[in-house]
């Protein structure tokens, strides 16, 4: 009896590392997700691995299936499985595209498993001193004009990662200044505000940051401080972009090339970042309308838009593509109405379950926000770096305390 006992006790022990681990890891993940594609991958199979190992996989899925989120990922990936059924492509390729939308999946897990508050706090903690240290780094090569990763102070993937991760920043530590800190680490957290925005808006050449960061920070301090405050938050926020628009060279550049390349979409003899995205909208809404309610099934999108377009254009505008950079018109035209509902549904859900929950669901919220409308030009639930960054985040603070 002892002996059984002396085992259970060791197993007990070793399950619990096993889920403390599993924890760490799925923080190692948030941060790696913009920086580097092989640490993510690499912390993202041992997070699951320690997960399993941990004995406590089946009772972190119960835990997620019952919350409204955890609830709609699952009504929308078996969706996404049954939409592949009718699709007119290999199995391989509809397995792919499946596996594109891994990242709800790492979101479901996590939902389970960041039940508790020190969770979130050191989430967040290790989470902000990473992307500090990131950001003082960011502006010491802008300064001295060293160029890392294209442009000068990009030291992430690419500059909209390194955008949206700084933008989720501004967002932590907006929400820290709500609590009973000391006024040194409110005037911290302050700087870290001001150095966050200095790379989104002076560094990055991402126009996905430019929109993100105003929309999430609004809806942000709406949910802090109450709706009776929004047109105070409003005029600040006016008053702030036009300053940043005023004094940012890199954002007056973005946004005047946006309106050139806007002007001349339909006539350009080149392929242009705002050219092809209304090159590619016109088209998918072309096929959208033939097969409305239920699309072209999970994987369809490359060769049903390629058809398409290689018939009416011989230069750039008939290329093959596999995403119109809408995240909302790719779901549409592959999974149908149907299936843009309950991804809508899903994202409305969650929302509100961060907004209900409070506490740090609300920086879930404001990222799931701020993705939201980044990806009616984009596709980033599914792009690997932004994608993992959301879906982690999503995961680990919208988790509803106490639920074990």
């Amino acid at each position: 009896m002892a002996l059984i006992k002396k085992a259970m006790f060791s197993y007990s022990v070793f399950a619990e590392k096993s889920l403390s681990a599993c924890r760490y890891l799925a923080i190692i993940v948030a941060i790696a997700a913009p920086v580097s594609t092989a640490v993510t991958s690499v912390a993202s199979v041992a997070m699951l691995l320690t997960w399993i190992v941990s004995g406590y996989s089946w009772s972190s899925l119960k835990i997620s299936a019952r919350q409204p989120a955890g609830k709609m990922l699952l009504v929308f990936f078996a969706w996404l499985v049954i939409s592949s059924l009718y699709a007119d492509t290999s199995w391989a390729d509809k397995i792919t595209t499946l596996s594109s939308w891994k990242k709800l999946i790492f979101t479901f897990v996590l939902l389970g498993l960041f039940y508790q508050a020190q969770w979130k706090t050191r989430f967040v903690s290790y989470y902000l001193a990473a992307m500090s240290s990131a950001a003082v780094l960011s502006v010491f090569l802008w300064l001295l004009d060293i160029h890392v990763r294209g442009e000068a102070g990009i030291i992430m993937t690419n500059y909209t990662s390194q955008s949206l991760a700084f933008v989720i920043a501004v967002l932590c530590c907006i929400f820290l200044l709500k609590e009973p800190l000391s006024r040194v680490q409110k005037g911290l957290l302050i700087g870290l505000i001001a150095l966050f925005i200095v790379n989104i808006f002076f560094i990055s050449p991402s126009r996905s940051g430019y929109l993100a960061l105003p929309v999430a920070v609004v809806f942000l301090f709406v949910n802090l401080y109450g709706y009776k405050k929004l047109p105070h938050i409003l005029g600040v926020m006016v008053a702030a972009l036009l300053l940043v628009a005023l004094t940012s060279t890199t954002l007056q550049q973005r946004i005047k090339l946006a309106v050139e390349e806007n002007n001349n979409a339909q006539t350009s003899e080149n392929l242009t970042s705002i050219g092809v995205r209304d090159i590619f909208r016109k088209n998918t809404w072309e096929l959208i309308q033939q097969k409305p309610l239920l699309g072209y099934g999970t994987s369809s999108f490359k060769a049903v838009y390629s058809a398409h377009v290689a018939t009416k254009y011989q230069d750039w505008r008939g290329e093959s593509v596999s995403d119109p950079h809408n995240q909302y018109l790719f779901v549409w035209l592959e999974n149908g109405l149907v299936g843009l509902l309950l991804f809508l549904i899903y994202i409305f859900t969650a929302i509100r379950q961060g907004v209900v929950q409070q506490s740090y669901g609300v920086i879930a919220a404001s990222v799931l926000v701020a993705f939201a409308a980044t990806s009616l030009f984009n596709s980033h639930f599914k792009t690997f770096p932004e994608g993992h960054l959301l879906a982690f985040f999503v995961g680990c603070l919208l988790a509803e305390q106490g639920l074990a």
